[in-house]
């Protein structure tokens, strides 16, 4: 059974949303967890890996047109590393590159 972890930066992010958007990403980490127990997420949430480093795998999951969650899957571990828009996700990667 996998174990979920935050970053500092995805938390600090979630609290600079409104009451609104947080519920969007309470609804998408949810789902996630339920995509790691039953293996099926939702279409909207459309799940896709950016790309895979040794043991781990990152992944984009879409909260709502304008806003990402990225996370990393390793053997026992999901870290929700960011959250934020597609050109703040994009430069979040590129600083790793």
């Amino acid at each position: 059974m996998k174990q979920f972890l935050y970053k500092r930066a995805f938390l600090k992010a979630f609290d600079s949303y409104k009451e609104a958007e947080k519920e969007l990403v309470v609804l998408a980490d949810s789902q996630i967890r339920h995509f790691y127990l039953k293996q099926s997420a939702p279409y909207g949430l459309r799940i896709k890996k950016l790309f895979e480093k040794g043991e781990q795998k990152t992944f984009e999951a879409r909260v709502s047109d304008k806003m990402r969650l990225l996370y990393i899957e390793s053997k026992e571990l999901v870290v929700f590393a960011f959250l934020g828009n597609h050109e703040q996700v994009r430069r979040y990667i590129k600083s790793f590159k």
